[in-house]
């Protein structure tokens, strides 16, 4: 059975299945807005890029299939430091306050804010309200 290692743990894996799947079922929580089991692959949120070694650049963990001997991590600092950058664009046009928001404090746009560490963004200027 092949296999790879998330952040040192040494996981099998079914050929086909992507980081994301491999990293729930061993409870490794990687971020993620787009991905949803059910629906097609986008990778457009770039919320769960991951850096797989030997690769130049951080790879989306939804979108990427599984390798035999693949050593993934999901927190090291240029993984945070990316996350970290997505997650202050979104914060950009969205306040984490949301008084008439129905999913105030069970939103996974808070949660990933103040797991990550970003509870504002230096995008801070003027907005108009529209009526």
């Amino acid at each position: 059975m092949p296999k790879i290692t998330i952040d040192g743990a040494e996981v099998e894996f079914q050929p086909g299945e992507k980081i994301i799947q491999v990293a729930d079922r061993i409870k490794n929580q990687i971020p993620r807005y787009c991905y949803h089991e059910g629906l097609s692959i986008v990778a457009q949120c770039r919320m769960c890029l991951v850096e797989v070694e030997g690769q130049k650049k951080l790879v989306t963990a939804c979108s990427t299939p599984c390798a035999d001997n693949m050593k993934i991590s999901t927190k090291s600092e240029k993984v945070k430091k990316m996350v970290g950058g997505v997650q202050e664009f979104l914060l950009a046009n969205h306040p984490l306050d949301c008084p008439i928001c129905d999913q105030a404090g069970e939103c996974s746009l808070q949660e990933y804010s103040y797991t990550h560490g970003q509870q504002d963004s230096r995008y801070d200027f003027f907005r108009r309200t529209y009526i």
